[in-house]
């Protein structure tokens, strides 16, 4: 839509991708071709008529809350809701972090999770995998841990908005909230690849041995081979006995860097 209105060189350094939440869309424009940013949104505006508000990422996402930075390129709101596997998500994503392209990977993990299990969410922002395991198992209780205050009050919501009576929402910091929760888990989830490595710590003695841990971290692909073993020596250091059993690319972060889904099973602790 744009190669007769951008130069071959303006082409070459055109973002081609972009995510859609809802009706916003979130784009990435290179500082070169702001002074096309009108062509490009009107482009996505033509190709994808529910749009209402295009936003440009113009700082990754960063600081405790995971939030990228944004500027609007188009139209006001930025509260919108958010559709997959049968549920609606009620977000802001310049004050929460939600992602629908980790809409495929939540799907995954609510498929493993068996009748009457329960399971622990942490760092579960506005509830999107609480929630799509309880709207696609038969989990006996799904909690979710969540520090950002704004998430949180979204995740309510979202929980009202998805009638799912198995969701157990708790603000806190993860380092304070899991120590004091009672009983064990037979799955816990650690969607902050940013950081998951450091509250590792927090799973040993929380998962019931040959339960399973979805640690999830960004790595170049240069080292992709090394996961496996790297993620268990972490849980070995930490005092845990843990063994990789499933792997795969969810997204990528940067040029040849990606997110990686790593499934660990729980062996027991290390006395």
């Amino acid at each position: 839509m744009l190669k007769d209105k951008l130069s071959e060189e303006e082409l070459k350094i055109l973002r081609r991708s972009f995510e859609i939440i809802g009706d916003i869309a979130i784009i990435e424009i290179p500082d070169e071709l702001m002074s096309k940013k009108e062509l490009i949104a009107d482009a996505i505006l033509k190709k994808h008529k529910q749009i209402k508000t295009i936003l440009r990422k113009v700082g990754e996402v960063d600081g405790i809350f995971r939030v990228a930075r944004y500027e609007k390129i188009y139209g006001e709101k930025t509260e919108t809701m958010a559709k997959e596997h049968g549920c609606r998500f009620l977000v802001d994503p310049t004050k929460v972090y939600f992602s629908s392209k980790l809409s495929t990977e939540r799907e995954r993990i609510a498929r493993l999770v068996k009748e009457g299990e329960r399971v622990l969410v942490m760092f579960a922002g506005v509830g999107p995998y609480a929630i799509v395991i309880s709207k696609l198992s038969k989990a006996k209780e799904i909690v979710g841990v969540e520090l950002n205050r704004i998430a949180v009050e979204y995740f309510r919501k979202n929980v009202q908005l998805n009638k799912v009576e198995n969701v157990v929402v708790i603000e806190g910091d993860v380092a304070e909230v899991v120590p004091k929760l009672e009983g064990k888990f037979d799955r816990i989830l650690m969607p902050a690849p940013y950081s998951a490595e450091n509250f590792v710590y927090l799973v040993r003695g929380k998962v019931n041995n040959g339960g399973f841990v979805h640690y999830y971290t960004f790595e170049s692909e240069n080292y992709e081979e090394e996961i496996p073993k790297k993620v268990e020596e972490i849980f070995l250091k930490n005092g845990i006995l843990a063994k990789v059993i499933f792997m795969r690319r969810c997204g990528s972060f940067a040029p040849y860097v990606n997110r990686y889904a790593v499934d660990v099973q729980y062996l027991g602790e290390i006395k």
